[in-house]
């Protein structure tokens, strides 16, 4: 506003010193410095009508950003074990097939219960005996604790020139190799929207195809639904756009298992077998604090174990 004023007033001084001024030289002067002004006003309007075309294109490019992809993309296949709630921004938890390593020490024993009560009784006390014919074991009980993933933030984009194929048969009688050259084979051929492939790779249940030309890639995720001959029926397939990922983030915090005890500093007056038969019917005895046991894993002393945790 304070500039547009000044060049109004300066525009006012020239037209007023170029009127009363007689000399004819000295009109001329401040005419040709009128016209200039008048120059370097129509400029300034020119480059602020400029600057809002610039903002408007801004804004249409960021708009056209935010928008989706315009061919479909696959859901992931993955085992849902979170909770839903009914709220506007609620993050989304999933795990997929989930396999946790446990390392057991040794001269301890992995308890898994039925019921998780059971559990949950024998941790109220740390210390617990274990009644043999002759003698006492005075042993620990420990929860177990799993590592588990939280949360995860992965940045993820599209491949332009590759692409996804699912709908493979889990019972063809190919090699990997032969399954392979049959898919670069059907989707090189320009009948079928494809082009020159420039790379392969076998996933359990699908594929992936990477093309020398991307226009290839989109063409024939937009074409989406194919059938092919495999081991001699026709298998229909779907092609989507390949999807790319970076972990960027993740935390992983201390997640107990419920049905399940660790037994530690457990003595060694028996041979392994022997003392794994001997805990089980201990734990089995609810007069003992114990239950229904699903498995017990002993490790003997001087050893070491490992445990495999996956979904239930």
């Amino acid at each position: 506003m304070d500039e547009k004023y000044n060049m109004d007033q300066l525009l006012s001084e020239a037209v007023w010193e170029a009127e009363t001024r007689r000399p004819q030289e000295d009109t001329l002067r401040w005419r040709q410095k009128l016209q200039e002004l008048c120059s370097l006003k129509e400029e300034q309007e020119r480059l602020k009508l400029r600057k809002e075309e610039l903002k408007q294109l801004q804004t249409k490019q960021r708009a056209h950003q935010k928008k989706e992809v315009p061919f479909p993309v696959p859901q992931a296949v993955v085992v849902f074990q979170g909770q839903t709630k009914k709220e506007k921004e609620v993050s989304e938890t999933f795990f997929s097939n989930l396999r946790i390593h446990y390392p057991l020490p040794g001269s301890s024993a992995l308890v898994t219960f039925e019921d998780p009560k059971v559990a949950k009784g024998l941790l109220q006390h740390q210390e617990h005996n274990v009644i043999l014919e002759e003698c006492r074991l005075r042993v620990r009980i420990q929860p177990v604790e799993l590592p588990a993933l939280t949360s995860i933030k992965v940045l993820t984009w599209l491949c332009s020139y590759k692409v996804l194929i699912i709908g493979l048969p889990p019972a063809l009688k190919l090699s990997e190799d032969q399954l392979l050259d049959k898919l670069e084979l059907f989707f090189s051929k320009p009948s079928n929207g494809g082009g020159e492939v420039k790379m392969r790779e076998l996933l359990p249940g699908a594929a992936v195809l990477g093309f020398t030309d991307d226009k290839v890639a989109e063409r024939l995720a937009n074409i989406h639904h194919f059938m092919m001959t495999l081991g001699g029926a026709e298998v229909p397939l779907r092609v989507f756009p390949y999807v790319s990922g970076d972990i960027q983030e993740m935390e992983i915090s201390r997640c107990s298992v419920p049905h399940s005890v660790l037994v530690v500093n457990i003595p060694d007056v028996l041979d392994g077998p022997d003392l794994q038969d001997v805990l089980e019917i201990h734990f089995q005895k609810p007069t003992r604090g114990g239950g229904e046991v699903e498995s017990l894993m002993f490790v003997a002393p001087g050893t070491q174990g490992l445990a495999l945790f996956t979904p239930e």
